[in-house]
């Protein structure tokens, strides 16, 4: 508890006092009723002080314990304020808010009801940043019983702020995939293949072929026995995120917006981590068994495939507080922990950054072995710039133009030659914009599954 003057009292000093010994000192009073005029004025302080230091010792703040919200979005966080001490009307708090939560005042003025119940004050607060944050205590501020002071204290409401990913546009451009439940509805998709997964053995039919006839059933019954397979219904799909060095790379403004929203993603592994989230939900939709693994040095988060709603949660909880680490990526480390832990074929969406060629070298060398057992795709985010050199029909107007197409051109070189390379090894190389990132993402893994790769 702390105190100090307050607003009256200065004025009281300033109007009053001061005037009052200058008046009574130029009219010839004696000094001792100056220094006992004083001494009044000070021990009325004190007393006011001591009486009043207890005032908030009763008071109790209550904030909500968890709150989930999305960034850029504005949200309500409501407080409960109760007294069980001495009476008091008039009441300041304040919220010691991180710069990722923006609020237009965090300070609030309230009045204490009469008969004992309590007050709710309520603040607008804009999620700014992605991440969780805490708020430890608040801050009290009221006069004391005279008015000559404020008293001041702090309260432990420990309320935690979860700010996840906005996906709201993501959404948006991907609402027809959210609306489509599974194989089910009026219009008929075309599957390739006849299917992977075993349904049941029948007796063979003339017109079954070699490759269907169940050869050890048929030895077993003496008559030739066929097995029968439908499509895969639900499938692992694995989403692996690159979060080293290379994904701290700030994105690019696509041509034409204008200025850059404020709470659009700013690097290459906020990109990433809103693709893995959309990824998550089309796999829910579709039926499928979603997983999330993160790399950079070392392997740093692995989740089981699954289903669910909760599920989905924990992988969102997983994503939100990810920041890049400035280390170089571990392949092999990744590739030898896949090996390890996934023992069906599942479908690996590596988001990665291959924009180095050791880079390349490095992961080619490392999904050798995981491409024969399972389904490997590789999104990188390109740019505009990597293009053939006379791609562009442009005119050059300088020789720094010149320069600067010619490195757009070595990278987009390297870039054919890495995917020609993985293609070799039976992995898929897949080179997006940011803005349409998340769309190729979507219609990669939906173009696997209706071609039943798995």
């Amino acid at each position: 508890m702390s105190f100090v003057p307050s607003k009256r009292l200065l004025w009281i000093v300033a109007l009053v006092i001061v005037p009052a010994w200058l008046v009574l000192g130029m009219a010839g009073a004696p000094l001792e009723l100056l220094v006992l005029a004083g001494v009044a004025v000070v021990g009325l302080a004190a007393v006011d002080a001591l009486t009043s230091s207890h005032q908030l010792d009763g008071i109790k703040v209550e904030l909500p314990p968890l709150l989930r919200t999305s960034k850029g979005k504005i949200f309500d966080l409501d407080g409960v304020i109760t007294n069980k001490g001495q009476p008091i009307k008039a009441l300041r708090i304040g919220l010691p808010l991180p710069r990722q939560l923006g609020v237009e005042s965090p300070e609030a003025a309230l009045f204490m009801p009469a008969d004992g119940s309590a007050a709710k004050p309520m603040w607008k607060v804009q999620a700014l940043e992605r991440g969780s944050y805490t708020i430890p205590r608040c801050h009290l501020e009221t006069p004391s019983k005279l008015g000559l002071w404020d008293m001041r204290g702090a309260v432990d409401c420990v309320c935690e702020v979860r700010v996840y990913p906005d996906l709201s546009r993501e959404r948006n451009l991907l609402a027809p995939l959210f609306f489509r439940k599974g194989a089910t509805g009026i219009h008929q998709v075309r599957q390739l293949g006849k299917g992977r997964e075993f349904e049941q053995l029948r007796s063979y039919a003339p017109g079954d072929s070699y490759n269907d006839i169940y050869w050890k059933g048929t030895a077993k019954r003496r008559l030739p026995v066929t097995m029968m397979h439908q499509i895969e219904r639900t499938q692992e799909i694995h989403v692996i995120l690159d979060i080293s060095r290379r994904s701290a790379r700030p994105l690019e403004v696509p041509p034409g917006t204008g200025e850059k929203d404020p709470f659009a993603p700013k690097t290459q592994c906020e990109r990433f981590i809103q693709a893995a989230l959309v990824l998550a939900l089309a796999a829910e939709q579709q039926g499928d068994r979603f997983g999330l693994m993160t790399f950079s040095d070392q392997v740093h988060t692995t989740l089981p495939a699954s289903t669910g709603r909760a599920h989905y949660n924990a992988c969102r909880d997983a994503l939100y507080t990810l920041e890049p680490h400035i280390v170089s990526p571990d392949f092999n480390e990744l590739f030898v922990s896949i090996g390890n832990r996934l023992r069906h074929r599942s479908l690996l969406i590596v988001l990665t950054d291959l924009g180095e060629p050791w880079l390349s070298e490095s992961f080619l060398d490392a999904t050798r072995q995981a491409a024969r057992r399972h389904v490997v795709l590789v999104h990188v985010l390109g740019s505009k710039e990597f293009q053939p050199l006379f791609h562009r029909n442009d005119s050059i107007a300088h020789a720094d133009d010149l320069y600067h197409r010619m490195a757009g051109h070595m990278m987009w070189s390297d870039l054919q030659e890495t995917t020609r390379d993985l293609k070799q090894c039976g992995v898929h190389l897949t080179s997006s914009l940011q803005e349409t990132l998340i769309a190729n993402v979507v219609s990669e893994y939906l173009n696997v599954k209706k071609r039943q790769l798995l």
